[in-house]
């Protein structure tokens, strides 16, 4: 039986901005939902569970949280707590740190310490190195579920 995650907006949303608010309140929308990406397995290998949690899919140029992924993409120009600029996402108000746990808060930090200082395509780069995207990317342009076992383990 597949391990799943039901997705927890509230997680993201205040997950989401508080990358923002460290990178200045802005940041590309693919370099932050890598980044989210890297949070959600750090704290699922440390832990036993993700942060935002939901589906991840094996996509073109990496694993994307789905439901969050679809959410930025929904937004014209701005929601109730973000807005978009081109290819940019932008925090329209603070994070709400309280809606996170303490080990969220750290996983976050410390993967924006550790990848926060990569370019996108970097970072883009670093995930086609995973042996989970790897193994569940079949190269037709399309998505494919990507499972939390396959993620579970930080190094692969």
């Amino acid at each position: 039986m597949a391990i799943k995650f039901k997705y927890d907006p509230q997680k993201a949303k205040h997950a989401t901005l508080f990358l923002l608010h460290r990178h200045g309140g802005a940041m590309g929308r693919m370099k932050l939902l890598k980044l989210v990406f890297f949070a959600d397995r750090q704290h699922l290998a440390e832990h036993g569970r993700p942060i935002v949690g939901g589906t991840y899919v094996a996509m073109p140029h990496g694993p994307v949280p789905s439901e969050l992924y679809d959410e930025i993409k929904t937004v014209r120009r701005s929601s109730d707590w973000l807005a978009i600029d081109g290819v940019k996402v932008v925090a329209t108000q603070r994070p709400d740190e309280d809606e996170l746990s303490e080990s969220d808060l750290e996983a976050i930090a410390f993967i924006d310490r550790e990848f926060g200082r990569y370019d996108t395509f970097s970072l883009r780069n670093l995930t086609h190195r995973l042996e989970a995207w790897r193994r569940h990317y079949l190269n037709d342009g399309s998505s494919h579920l990507l499972p939390y076992e396959a993620m579970r383990n930080a190094r692969s």
